[in-house]
């Protein structure tokens, strides 16, 4: 089968582009390196002067595919955020968050037996977790650069674990990213997840304890506390690394800020 883009037959195993349909070599499978007319990808080193490149010039750095909806007479036309492949990857990971989340509150009283508080967990749980991700992915698309969410076998099996362990390990994938951006891009991208949990935790915070409510509701702080610190771990391939090797200041403030968050969370709520 010959490749769509350079129309040449490199290897017998093409791959098909999950956004466009059509089928691609090793060297154009992503959407960045084909051009592809569904997403608009990213500008590298030498794109335009890629076969087809000159035509798509002044296409957005970075369109969102439409996808049409056929429930009605009326064809509504609404933007496709993820990918078929990546729905299915944060999704599950999105259940897993939900269970470690619940390893949490366990003990609670009235955590499982009350209906409207389960509701609340888990939709608390889900945003904080898909929050921190979409911030990763959106904040590198704003840099016309290729995201998207995928788990990995060893993060699943770890956080999977950590439900009914004390210790709660909260990586079950990561958004990749692909393209060149500059440290403080990639720092940035890095750091605007971790952000996003410290500033809803606060907000959170500040919700119970103005209001007096209790119900446990302070756990849902303490899960975007821990959510962001433990991402902030300068390791491996944890956010944490990249803010540390682009800014210690920034990375120094936001772990304090997290760990802050998750001591007051438990003590003072």
């Amino acid at each position: 089968m010959l490749c769509h883009f350079c129309e040449q037959d490199k290897e017998g195993l093409p791959f098909r582009c999950n956004y466009c349909g059509n089928y691609f070599c090793s060297d154009h499978r992503l959407p960045e390196n084909h051009a592809c007319p569904k997403v608009g990808g990213p500008k590298q080193p030498g794109y335009a002067r890629v076969r087809g490149a000159e035509r798509d010039a002044k296409r957005p750095r970075f369109a969102l595919p439409a996808v049409r909806s056929n429930r009605s007479r009326f064809r509504i036309t609404y933007p496709r955020v993820f990918s078929k492949t990546e729905e299915k990857h944060i999704l599950l990971a999105t259940a897993l968050m939900i269970l470690v989340g619940f390893g949490m509150v366990y003990g609670i009283p009235g955590v499982i037996s009350n209906a409207l508080l389960l509701i609340v967990f888990i939709l608390g749980f889900a945003f904080s977790f898909i929050g921190h991700e979409l911030a990763h992915k959106f904040f590198a698309q704003r840099h016309g650069l290729w995201a998207e969410f995928r788990t990995n076998i060893y993060g699943i099996v770890i956080t999977a674990m950590s439900i009914i362990l004390p210790f709660k390990f909260l990586a079950p994938g990561q958004v990749n990213v692909i393209g060149n951006g500059s440290k403080a891009v990639l720092g940035g991208i890095a750091l605007i997840g971790p952000l996003f949990n410290i500033v809803l935790g606060w907000l959170i915070f500040s919700f119970v304890r103005v209001l007096g409510i209790g119900f446990g509701l302070a756990s849902l702080s303490a899960f975007n506390g821990w959510l962001g610190l433990f991402n902030l771990i300068p390791f491996a391939t944890f956010d944490g690394l990249k803010v540390f090797e682009w800014d210690k200041m920034r990375w120094a403030v936001a772990t304090a800020a997290s760990a802050a968050l998750l001591i007051v969370s438990y003590f003072f709520a």
